[in-house]
């Protein structure tokens, strides 16, 4: 059984009921009847199957890759954050680096989900920040919550689907609202939060949207969480700033996590920042990093000098360990 993370509808798939996606983005049945050997795996890999949940309105039909429920249950990560914390820029950074091999040193490679809507990713985020240097639009309002981007995360032995949902934090405080329906799927949770910001003490509304809505036991999440300081470039010479935002990690060293972990904890609550501490709070599982997608801010919609990401992956590989995505790091998070 498959969770849909559009819609939350549990259903069994078959590869009798495949679907094609045309060159105007509307979907037809594909047959596999008379196909064998490397074209049948071809067309697999291109092939989506039809959420059956019984919809009120056909125009929210909606399809999932093929790839993404042959795996078993998939892993989908939501990005929490207010609409000015960076969201956007830090997970075209994430990809970017994924791209250019920064999971190679822990053992893991990467395939796209959907060979097509990865490219139009890479293309329309990661290329126009990495290469062109442009600074990137706030995130979108979307009538229907899709993954942004989606892959196939491999250690040798197991594949894991792992898909992103960059959802505008404005609409993160709606129950209600179609785009938000995918919050109770969540597998792993990365809040963001603007090291620049002047509003600390006030916390994030949409962190407080998520762990609110989202089933607890015993008063706390069993969802793994990772918090990401974003912007951490525009506080580089203060302590502990200026000892982690340029360290180069070559793999994952659980008690490295921990020291920053607590750096950063301290760092916030210094701060006056106890209510972005509240993912610590409420998730049994939850890390603590700086990060800076971008190396510095952007002037009048360019960084003229270039963009230099920094410990972007740091998060995502210990949101990785805390669901086993990567394995053998049991003591990460706890």
């Amino acid at each position: 059984m498959i969770l849909c993370p559009i819609c939350l509808h549990e259903f069994a798939w078959s590869e009798d009921e495949l679907y094609e996606r045309t060159p105007a983005g509307q979907y037809q049945p594909l047959s596999l009847e008379h196909v064998s050997g490397p074209r049948r795996e071809d067309l697999l890999r291109a092939a989506h199957v039809r959420c059956p949940a019984p919809l009120s309105d056909p125009g929210l039909e909606h399809h999932l890759p093929y790839t993404y429920v042959r795996h078993g249950r998939p892993l989908v990560i939501g990005l929490v954050g207010g609409p000015e914390t960076g969201k956007t820029h830090l997970l075209a950074a994430m990809i970017g680096a994924i791209e250019q091999g920064g999971l190679r040193p822990y053992g893991l490679t990467t395939d796209a989900v959907d060979i097509e809507r990865h490219a139009e990713y890479v293309n329309s985020y990661v290329r126009p920040l990495l290469v062109e240097r442009v600074a990137l639009n706030r995130t979108t309002h979307r009538a229907t919550a899709e993954p942004v981007d989606a892959l196939l995360v491999n250690d040798g032995r197991h594949t894991t689907a792992v898909a992103f949902f960059d959802i505008a934090g404005e609409l993160l405080r709606s129950a209600t609202h179609e785009a938000t329906r995918f919050v109770p799927a969540l597998g792993g949770l990365l809040f963001v939060i603007d090291a620049a910001t002047k509003s600390a003490r006030m916390g994030d509304e949409s962190f407080r949207a998520v762990l609110d809505r989202l089933p607890k036991t015993g008063g706390r999440l069993d969802i793994p969480a990772a918090i990401a300081v974003t912007k951490s470039d525009a506080v580089r010479f203060q302590a502990p700033v200026d000892t982690w935002l340029y360290a180069e990690p070559d793999g994952l060293d659980p008690a490295s996590v921990l020291r920053e972990s607590r750096d950063v904890y301290a760092y916030l609550h210094r701060r006056g920042a106890q209510a972005w501490l509240s993912p610590y709070d409420k998730c049994r599982r939850c890390t603590l990093h700086f990060v800076s997608a971008t190396g510095a801010a952007a002037t009048e919609g360019r960084y003229r000098r270039g963009v230099r990401p920094r410990r972007v992956l740091e998060p995502l590989i210990s949101l990785f360990a805390m669901t086993g995505v990567l394995r053998g790091y049991p003591e990460v998070g706890i």
